[in-house]
């Protein structure tokens, strides 16, 4: 084999797994918003991985979910934000998120767009006014259906 028909074909290779990267992702970014399509508002408990000048990154461990908590949008009036690179914490309002905290932050899908369909968080505690968003009516009682544990058979 040839040096031209060796490279045409690592080429080749590189190209069909980069095509199925993003292909493995599509259909995770898929089905997770099928899954949170069925759940309508879901508020859950997470954990701040980075956080950012106007917005904090949360990882929810339930779901192996990451998603931005943004604090300025466009339409709204933004909140008193100060950001200190020093120690890596925003402060919003009074309320101070540093790394690692714990927040409950309220995940839905939003279908504005019905071709970029997108799983938006919003915070729900620390409660911060005209920031934070009350709590969904679903998890008060916090009992979400899980699958029942099938029985062993003893034969």
């Amino acid at each position: 084999m040839d040096k031209h028909k060796q490279q045409a074909l690592c080429n080749n290779l590189n190209y069909r797994h980069k095509m199925a990267q993003y292909s493995q992702r599509a259909s995770v970014a898929f089905h997770t918003q099928l899954f949170f399509k069925n759940k309508g508002f879901v508020d859950e408990v997470g954990y701040i991985l980075f956080v950012k000048k106007n917005a904090i990154v949360v990882l929810i461990p339930k779901f192996g979910l990451e998603g931005t908590v943004l604090f300025e949008e466009k339409g709204k009036q933004s909140p008193k934000l100060h950001y200190s690179e020093e120690i890596p914490s925003l402060t919003v309002e009074s309320t101070v998120f540093n790394m690692f905290d714990k927040v409950t932050v309220t995940i839905t899908l939003d279908a504005s767009n019905v071709q970029h369909q997108k799983i938006r968080m919003s915070l729900v505690e620390p409660v911060i006014p005209g920031v934070s968003v009350p709590r969904s009516s679903s998890l008060k009682n916090t009992n979400i259906e899980e699958p029942m544990v099938k029985k062993t058979r003893l034969s």
